[in-house]
């Protein structure tokens, strides 16, 4: 099954400043490559210029993926929301 990133408040991560903010914050990002899900979302935990490391060790080249940050439905799905 072929996923999509949705669009409502999906942030595509592509320059170092954006990766640092969503580390800085340990937001989990999800992994696209051709619009596959690669990984489950856990929070970067380092990069370079042509790498960038998950939570889990995975390594990934910024060339060939996507990084997005979740929606705020997905959010709520993975139970990633504060309790109130």
């Amino acid at each position: 099954m072929i996923e999509t990133p949705q669009s409502s408040t999906v942030r595509e991560l592509k320059t170092d400043a954006e990766i640092r903010s969503a580390m800085s914050a340990k937001e989990p990002i999800m992994v696209y490559q051709d619009r596959m899900r690669l990984r489950p979302p856990l929070p970067i935990i380092a990069y370079n210029d042509d790498i960038v490391r998950i939570a889990d060790g995975t390594t990934f080249l910024r060339s060939a993926t996507t990084f997005v940050t979740l929606s705020d439905e997905e959010k709520v799905a993975y139970k990633l929301t504060p309790q109130k």
